[in-house]
């Protein structure tokens, strides 16, 4: 049995797409990089309002990202009191990957679906490829939920509109 996604596509806003087009830069060192996703989940749809960087004592391997926890809990802060942005998932790189989630991708995201202090649904994952270097990178959405990844379209927007953010925040 099949069964459909919560969230049947991902739109980018421009702010959180120009963090993770910049910062798609640092893997020109050779190592991964990436950052949680902030933003809403309305009617099958994550909002992405904000990509966090990946924080100054994050871990950066050419097969392994791990962000810095202090710094993406303030981000989710700050972004929860502007707008009541959420926690919706996480975006890196591949270096030298496919753009889909690997078997430690889908191992941690399963760590995060099962915690039930952090009551995910679902979790929004954005891979990021160098397409063919870092300066113009391919991104790509996923969606995990229950023991499935599934590619959802990932729409890049032109201005920061958040049609699923509540009409207060917006």
């Amino acid at each position: 049995m099949t069964v459909e996604s919560p969230v049947q596509r991902v739109h980018l806003t421009a702010a959180a797409h120009t963090v993770v087009s910049r910062e798609c830069g640092r893997s020109l060192d050779g190592n991964e990089t990436g950052g949680i996703l902030l933003g809403h989940l309305h009617d099958g749809m994550a909002e992405v309002r904000v990509a966090g960087d990946p924080g100054p004592t994050a871990v950066r391997q050419p097969d392994f990202f791990l962000r810095d926890l202090g710094h993406a809990q303030q981000l989710a802060h700050d972004a929860f009191t502007r707008d009541g942005s959420i926690w919706i998932g996480e975006w890196h790189t591949h270096l030298a990957a496919a753009p889909v989630p690997s078997e430690r991708d889908l191992a941690t995201y399963a760590r995060l679906l099962a915690d039930p202090d952090l009551g995910f649904e679902a979790i929004v994952s954005i891979i990021a490829v160098a397409n063919p270097g870092w300066d113009r990178p391919a991104a790509y959405a996923w969606t995990c939920f229950g023991d499935q990844a599934v590619a959802v379209p990932l729409i890049l927007s032109t201005d920061d509109y958040c049609p699923t953010a509540p009409e207060e925040h917006r």
